[in-house]
């Protein structure tokens, strides 16, 4: 096939024909394929057609690019996704996007306060607890293997105990949610039907 057949061929996949027209562009690349595989008159022919096809699609590109590039510089601004999503990609702790008052992630020093925090409560509440443990009980207290169990865990893995403890409050407060709603439906007041007298 002609030098200058494949040259444009590769010149429009790189420009992005196949975003442009893909059914046009993939019938143009199958013309190319069939024109290599054929010889004599017939190959002729078919790149004949294929230049006619190319010279044409390189047109409709270029009426398409000129058309697009006033509508480009008409909406230059960026829109506010794009606005917000360069904010993100910004360094966080620069002067002027504080001075702003942009968007930006939490501080890492207050990240870390507040985990020394959690784990400061956390081993406040296991030490509570241990304190209150019964003084009578046995070897297989429920209350007291709980007890070893978290003393065990703050001395092994404190981190595992923040994570369960956190695991423990949500539970707690699901289950305290769920008793107000059942109290609320026992309180709930019930119409008394009078018997209407008979006359």
């Amino acid at each position: 096939m002609n030098e200058d057949v494949l040259v444009t061929l590769d010149a429009l996949r790189a420009a992005g024909a196949a975003r442009f027209d893909a059914v046009g562009w993939h019938y143009i690349e199958t013309l190319a394929g069939r024109t290599q595989a054929q010889s004599g008159q017939a190959q002729t022919r078919l790149k004949d057609k294929l230049q006619e096809l190319l010279h044409s699609f390189a047109e409709r590109m270029q009426a398409l690019d000129a058309q697009s590039a006033p509508a480009a510089l008409n909406h230059a601004t960026p829109s506010p996704l794009a606005d917000l999503l360069q904010d993100m990609r910004r360094p966080q702790h620069t002067d002027a996007a504080v001075s702003s008052g942009a968007w930006r992630a939490e501080n890492p020093r207050i990240q870390q306060f507040r985990k020394q925090l959690n784990q400061i409560s956390v081993q406040k509440q296991v030490k509570q607890a241990i304190a209150q443990a019964p003084v009578n009980a046995g070897p297989i207290n429920s209350h007291m293997l709980v007890l070893r169990s978290l003393g065990w865990m703050r001395d092994i893995s404190p981190d595992y105990l923040n994570r369960f403890m956190g695991y423990v409050d949500t539970l707690l407060a699901l289950e305290e949610s769920d008793k107000g709603k059942a109290t609320g439906r026992k309180t709930a007041p019930v119409a008394k039907h009078k018997k209407q007298p008979q006359v």
